[in-house]
């Protein structure tokens, strides 16, 4: 199996309890669908700088 990064996140409490809800709707636990939405939007950003398309708003 492949080694896991470890993140620790500190989170507004609107945006836990926002998490904890989807979280219990889909039936997963809060870590499974941070590190779901984690890796979705690392890929899309990804893809993104491939495609020449990605805007930095830093």
């Amino acid at each position: 199996m492949a080694s896991r990064g470890r993140v620790t996140a500190y989170l507004p409490e609107e945006i836990q309890k926002a998490l904890e809800e989807w979280a219990e709707e889909e039936s997963r636990s809060v870590s499974s669908l941070a590190t779901y939405l984690l890796t979705k939007s690392v890929r899309e950003r990804q893809e993104m700088i491939l495609n020449g398309s990605f805007i930095d708003f830093s």
